[in-house]
């Protein structure tokens, strides 16, 4: 994709041609049907019968067809997401700045509510009834994670009340070095492992999708949910301890913009 951006950015048709990758916005109908390869490339490279606007249109298109993908994956900017500390697990230390969740055995204390989970889980404050939106989660000082979205009616007790493993959920976690994506009970194991430290969830509401990508370069599709949505949608995280040598190491999830 930055590659054709660059290339609808040059003004000269003929150096678009001339760059060696290509190649490959050619017809492909047009390049079997072709038996002189010379004569192909001295075309090229010679420009006696290209067509100007033939080239700038098809350049236009590609730069229109990317801005598309851009919109579906990328949206306009990061979504806002803050944690809602009434809705901590006492398990949960949630920062100063309500982007980080991070797993304690120290009891924080907090009020028991009705809104309160009791499994190590935190909701966002802010909810979604409408538009694209994304934001990203930095996994790489977790070892077993969940991150997902669920809606406000979601159990705040029991082993159902963990994101994924009722229908009013949906996740993707880590467990011991194992990657799945989750929705009432249903688990899909992931063909790879994500190697990056970075992970972004993207949400169309009206299109009912939810999407999980990898933060690496190219950015990578991990598994989109489809769902006709009935409820506003809140991001949640869900961290879990881990015991080395003998000692409980905390795990943390934090919200990148």
């Amino acid at each position: 994709m930055r590659h054709i951006e660059e290339l609808c950015n040059m003004t000269d048709p003929l150096t678009v041609l001339q760059e060696p990758d290509t190649g490959d916005l050619c017809d492909p109908e047009e390049e079997e049907g072709d038996e002189d390869t010379g004569g192909h490339d001295k075309q090229l490279h010679d420009g006696d019968d290209l067509d100007v606007a033939v080239i700038s249109h098809t350049l236009h298109t590609l730069c229109e067809v990317i801005t598309g993908i851009r919109s579906g994956i990328y949206v306009e900017g990061p979504a806002d997401i803050l944690l809602d500390v009434n809705t901590a697990a006492n398990n949960v230390h949630i920062s100063d700045d309500l982007k980080t969740a991070t797993w304690t055995q120290r009891n924080q204390n907090r009020l028991e509510t009705a809104e309160r989970f009791q499994c190590n889980q935190v909701m966002s404050r802010r909810g979604f009834t409408s538009g694209r939106h994304y934001w990203d989660v930095e996994i790489s000082r977790s070892w077993n994670w969940m991150v997902g979205m669920c809606y406000p009616s979601i159990d705040r007790r029991g082993d159902r009340s963990y994101i994924g493993d009722n229908n009013k959920s949906w996740s993707l976690l880590r467990y011991y070095n194992q990657y799945s994506v989750k929705h009432d009970r249903k688990e899909v194991q992931l063909p790879d492992k994500i190697s990056s430290g970075r992970v972004r969830i993207c949400l169309d509401y009206e299109a009912g999708q939810l999407s999980f990508y990898e933060l690496c370069d190219p950015i990578r599709h991990l598994h989109t949910f489809t769902a006709a949505f009935s409820e506003p949608l809140h991001a949640v995280l869900c961290v879990f301890w881990v015991k080395i040598d003998g000692c409980y190491v905390d795990s943390s999830l934090k919200i990148r913009a």
